[in-house]
């Protein structure tokens, strides 16, 4: 592939063991890569410093620096602040699709480096097992975006970076080497080298090329990028020598984690453990069960001493490597919930709790966390001053967590029951995957809950798969509805005020059976970011037509005409297209728009104040503007509070009348990301090279493409109507803007008034009136409650003297007064106290009751049976458990015959 390495006295070789083709200065029969060579650096550092994990990224970033890279500032591990496909960074490369790859937009800068925390939980499961496996992961990049006249360099270069960064550090260049392969993802591909040294990758150089088509094949791109991936974790561990890579990389958190469970390393153990995992394909549980078996095989030790060693240091590395992953999740706005990114953090912190269990730690998850934010705190000053927010969702997610299972014990046997009900002996993995999903039980607590005779084989992947099925988001199909037309000339961009213009028809197109117009300049918004499109009329002459929806495809704008029942559509499409080419007036509803516009810039205003008083966490979820109230939905880990709400509106009405001038300018993606960061997609993903940034200074600035008023006095007052929880981490507010909240406050004002006169006193009276009557009422309640029941002491003294003997069992057969539940409570009163062994009971409404003494039951009374064929008689049916069983039917005259047959089925 390279000319560079025969420079570098590489020579091209083929692996005995796997027959990869590699790249080495020393001639050997191995590739370097395991399984065909064990780690030869555990106990024998690869260099003669150890470098911690920062020092490394220090001198990684540094070395590109010095030889020409512009290094960038790390971007949020949450992805989906810039694309809509997955939620979380998993390399580098993730960082500048789809804008960079596709050569739409410039990249930050060209040549560049970067470390990058990543985050990858399609491994989970063989975290702290393995020796190497992390969620959370730094890889140290150096980019290079290659366009038409504009070579930044290719392989050679590459190649040559990667083997003088190696040897930078002290790395023997004898110990390197570059194996040939391909690699392919995210829609491209093309080769690459993966660089190995003793036995483990530090390294993948991939040069893309190639994008890869629906059938499998492939087409080469102009733009053609230098993604590079350094797993700077490895060159930590390889540098240090340590048994395994979380001792390298977050030792002190380890050290501590040890003292507070007085946990025991076995040196050996780990290093031999490390050792054979890197010789192995960790795929599945299984292949960890083989490496346990290996290692305790290897060190002459029974299975239960490996483990007795093993399993609390495994527990240790997980904690460790999870409460550092979660510190970069919350830092960067992921709020825990049971939805999209959130699940994954949920997965994440209560797997945490989980084997801080199996330790029987006493401390809390957030004494843990403190350790783990006071070792992070020194090299990542964000982390540092989102720490109280993060130990915020840390206590909360904590309590909901101990909730959640003392809840899900009912969840898990209710379940099992059922299960056993339909002849199924052992737990379904759907079954299990589903406990977890939708009511947040772990498959152990599952396990733990079960009966002895139910059982609960718990997947080794579990999480892994779990993870799997939420790591991604699904793409909506881009609809494929192709319109012959330029784009159009957006006019309401350029004026705000502008209500009418004229335009030139170019076209006129059937799209789902509705008729659309299409001009070379509009007025007309069309619907987007949550804003509903403008509404008017188009008209030519004495010809009218209404236009009650505007949409955009492809930067044109769709006019859809609307169509009464008494007009013929293909008369209209005809009228329509005979002027085709000829210019029509246009004409906005101008109060709709107004409306519109205040509710949208009230928005902003309103995220503003939210951040002011809930923390800078808040990033917006969703947002639906309206003409009589719109909302907003935020993210955030707790329900919003009153006062929390009173201060928010009150904030945003502030700054609507500071009656601050609105800064609305297009300008380069790359221009806005550099100079405000990617708070600018609050309100979502804004496509394209070129973007609209719409700035209140001091206050709040966003990409968007919404019509806006041009001043925030020009908003009105703001009224916020309620808050609700729309789902584990997101808080919607609805509010209302300009005239439509002086509406929303006249209506609050009447239904006060209204309440008012009913209880006749004046509005400031109204609460402790509300109050006064509410306590009588509860009073008067409890009263009646008090005679009901001494009612039914009456009823029941009265009904001893009924009693009939059946059987050697005492019977009671009786129509009384009483609604369902005064029988029930009548009926179980006699059974349960003794007072007869079977009841049954019957009102004028067709009711009826059976109960059960425990000597009934025993005797092989079914009660529920017997109330099911009674209440045949009444039309209806019945049933319930051996003890307590009702039924019910329309036809109530027929009471004493179905409590005879009731009777009659007792012999």
């Amino acid at each position: 592939m390279s000319n560079i390495l025969k420079d570098l006295g590489y020579t091209k070789q083929k692996c005995k063991t796997c027959g990869k083709v590699f790249w080495s200065q020393i001639n050997r029969d191995t590739c370097g890569d395991a399984p065909c060579d064990e780690y030869e650096f555990i106990g024998n550092p690869a260099t003669t410093k150890g470098y911690n994990l920062y020092e490394i990224q220090k001198t990684f970033k540094e070395f590109f620096e010095e030889r020409g890279h512009t290094p960038i500032s790390r971007y949020p591990i949450l992805a989906k602040r810039w694309r809509d496909d997955v939620f979380l960074v998993g390399a580098t490369i993730f960082l500048f699709q789809p804008w960079v790859t596709s050569g739409l937009v410039d990249p930050p800068a060209n040549p560049l480096t970067i470390a990058q925390p990543s985050i990858r939980l399609n491994d989970v499961d063989n975290v702290g097992r393995t020796g190497r496996h992390m969620t959370c992961f730094t890889m140290g990049a150096h980019h290079a975006f290659n366009s038409p006249g504009n070579d930044i360099y290719w392989k050679d270069q590459t190649v040559q970076y990667c083997h003088d960064f190696i040897k930078s550090i002290g790395i023997n260049t004898e110990d390197i080497t570059f194996i040939e392969s391909w690699w392919q993802g995210g829609g491209n591909e093309g080769p690459c080298y993966e660089v190995m040294v003793r036995g483990v990758e530090l390294a993948t150089l991939v040069f893309i090329q190639y994008k890869t088509l629906p059938n499998g094949e492939k087409e080469e791109i102009p733009l053609k990028v230098v993604d590079t991936g350094y797993g700077l974790e490895r060159f930590a561990w390889i540098s240090q020598g340590t048994p395994t890579a979380y001792d390298a990389c977050f030792g002190p958190v380890i050290d501590k984690l040890k003292e507070l469970t007085n946990v025991k390393v076995n040196e050996e153990i780990l290093a031999e453990n490390a050792q054979i995992a890197g010789m192995m394909d960790i795929e599945s549980y299984a292949d960890i069960r083989q490496l346990r078996e290996k290692v305790a095989k290897k060190l002459e030790i029974s299975m239960e001493e490996y483990l007795e060693s093993a399993l609390p240091m495994e527990a240790i590395y997980i904690i460790a490597d999870h409460t550092r992953c979660l510190a970069f999740m919350l830092t960067d706005g992921i709020i825990p919930s049971n939805v999209k990114e959130g699940y994954l953090a949920r997965l994440v912190l209560r797997r945490t709790i989980r084997f801080m269990k199996e330790l029987n730690m006493k401390e809390s998850l957030s004494d843990i966390m403190k350790i783990q934010l006071d070792f992070l705190n020194d090299f990542y000053p964000e982390i540092k001053e989102s720490q109280e927010h993060i130990m915020n969702i840390i206590n909360l997610e904590e309590d909901r967590y101990e909730k959640t299972i003392k809840k899900g014990r009912k969840v898990v046997k209710r379940t099992i029951k059922k299960l056993k009900k339909d002849g199924i002996s052992s737990m379904p993995l759907e079954t299990l995957i589903d406990l977890y999903d939708a009511h947040g039980m772990p498959p152990e607590t599952v396990q733990e809950f079960a009966t002895k005779d139910f059982e609960v084989n718990i997947p080794d992947n579990f999480f892994t798969q779990v993870a799997a099925m939420h790591e991604s988001e699904e793409v909506k199909e881009k609809e494929d509805f192709k319109i012959d037309a330029p784009e159009t000339d957006l006019l309401f961009y350029k004026d705000f005020h502008q209500k009418e213009a004229t335009a030139k028809i170019l076209n006129v197109v059937n799209k789902d059976g509705k008729l659309n117009v299409i001009v070379d300049r509009t007025v007309f918004y069309p619907e987007g970011g949550g804003q509903p499109s403008d509404k008017g009329i188009i008209s030519i002459d004495d010809k009218e037509f209404k236009v009650s929806y505007a949409s955009k495809m492809n930067n044109i704008v769709l006019h859809q005409i609307d169509i009464s029942e008494d007009e013929e559509f293909d008369v209209i499409e005809n009228t329509l297209n005979d002027l085709i080419g000829k210019e029509i007036k246009e004409q906005i509803d101008w109060t709709r728009r107004i409306t519109l516009a205040r509710h949208h810039t009230a928005t902003h205003l309103v995220v503003a104040a939210a951040k002011k008083v809930l923390g800078d966490h808040i990033w917006q979820a969703g947002a639906q503007k309206g003409l009589t109230h719109s909302r907003i939905d935020l993210s955030h880990y707790k329900r919003i509070s009153q006062e929390e709400l009173y201060q928010i509106e009150k904030i945003a009405n502030e700054l609507v009348m500071e009656n601050i001038e609105l800064d609305i300018n297009w300008m380069t993606r790359n221009e806005a990301e550099k100079t405000y960061g990617f708070v600018l997609y609050q309100g979502g993903i804004v496509p394209g090279e070129n973007i609209r940034v719409v700035k209140i200074p001091g206050i709040d600035v966003q990409a968007c493409a919404g019509t806006h008023v041009l001043r925030t006095g020009d908003v009105g007052p703001i009224k916020i109507n309620k808050t609700e929880r729309v789902q584990d981490g997101v808080e919607r507010i609805d509010f209302s803007a300009g005239l439509a909240a002086v509406d929303s406050i006249q209506s609050d004002k009447t239904y006060l008034k209204n309440s008012s006169n009913i209880f006749k006193v004046n509005n400031d009276q109204l609460s402790k009136t509300c109050e006064r009557f509410f306590t009588e009422w509860k009073v008067q309640k409890n009263e009646i409650k008090k005679l009901q029941n001494e009612i039914a002491s009456l009823k029941i003294n009265n009904l001893t003297d009924n009693l009939i003997e059946v059987n050697d069992l005492s019977v009671l057969k009786q129509i009384i007064d009483g609604d369902i539940k005064e029988l029930q409570n009548i009926a179980t009163d006699f059974t349960d106290n003794n007072k007869a062994d079977i009841v049954f009971l019957g009102n004028n409404n067709g009711k009826i009751v059976g109960a059960a003494s425990t000597k009934a039951i025993d005797n092989g009374i079914k009660i529920n049976d017997i109330i099911r064929e009674s209440a045949i008689i009444l039309g209806g049916g019945g049933g319930g458990r051996p003890n307590l069983a009702q039924g019910a039917g329309k036809n109530n005259e027929k009471m004493n015959e179905a409590l005879d047959k009731a009777l009659d089925l007792l012999s």
